[in-house]
């Protein structure tokens, strides 16, 4: 099945390449990259063309006016001009190992959603991993015992869910979706609308779509044990509408049944405004 792999940006174009440099080295290779850009300050078109030139990869730069932060909006920009049957979506501020994509096509499958954990590296870690390291594909010399205990920890109690709910029908449908780490069918996705763009900021947009899927009849299939992605560290830049998302997310729960799960301002949206460079 195709893959396009979608990546929302603002600015911290240093973290996306090294995003983009763990994508190209990956043992399976997406049919197609795309940049979901919320406006950013830094000069995204000039790292747009000197990134076409490193891989054979169609790239896609879309590009949205920046308006507060519109994190729903720009993954709903992704979907919208995407080809591929699976889309997977990533933070631009992850590096993932190199049989990532292979693991999520190995493991999604119909009914399910994939989703999962990173290890969050500290400022002295995200320094010393460098794209050498990267290259190796191997970052046990920067990481501890404590963080991969950690995604160990996860992985279990996500994956007892997921059996509980799939085989004995009880409990929450698996693994809780974490949008800058996961996959999802296309088809899924527009069945429930996509994203709800009425999340402005960051927060709760991606638990309500995980709630939906939910109520789709999907379930959340953790994937990260062996394959785990590394979270980059830097400063935080879109703490604005954090707490009006969680109180429009509280309404929003109450309302999501099994036939009640399109959000009214999704896909559906108008998307005139959109730049869309290739």
């Amino acid at each position: 099945m195709s893959i396009s792999l979608i990546i929302p940006v603002y600015n911290y174009l240093d973290l996306l390449e090294k995003c983009l440099f763990s994508v190209y080295r990956q043992s399976v290779l997406p049919d197609e990259i795309i940049l979901t850009d919320d406006g950013s300050e830094d000069d995204i078109i000039c790292f747009f063309n000197s990134q076409k030139l490193k891989t054979d990869i169609p790239i896609i730069l879309i590009r949205q006016e920046h308006q507060n932060f519109r994190l729903a909006r720009a993954r709903n920009n992704g979907i919208y001009v995407s080809k591929g049957e699976i889309l997977v979506f990533l933070d631009q501020d992850i590096v993932i190992p190199k049989d990532y994509l292979k693991s999520i096509k190995a493991n999604l499958t119909k009914g399910k959603f994939l989703s999962g954990y990173p290890i969050r590296l500290n400022k002295e870690q995200t320094e010393k991993l460098t794209f050498g390291l990267i290259e190796k594909n191997d970052w046990s010399t920067i990481l501890t015992k404590e963080q991969r205990e950690k995604i160990e920890k996860q992985y279990r109690k996500d994956y007892l869910s997921y059996m509980a709910f799939r085989y004995l029908h009880i409990g929450q449908h698996g693994a809780k979706l974490r949008g800058g780490i996961s996959a999802i069918f296309k088809s899924d996705l527009e069945l429930i609308n996509g994203y709800d763009e009425n999340y402005i900021g960051w927060g709760n947009e991606d638990d309500d779509l995980g709630r939906r899927l939910q109520a789709l009849g999907r379930s959340g299939y953790n994937f990260v044990r062996s394959q785990i992605p590394l979270h980059l560290y830097h400063t935080h830049y879109h703490n604005q509408g954090e707490r009006k998302n969680a109180n429009y997310s509280e309404r929003c729960k109450k309302k999501i049944s099994h036939r009640n799960y399109k959000c009214q301002k999704g896909l559906n949206s108008g998307r005139n405004d959109l730049e869309i460079l290739v």
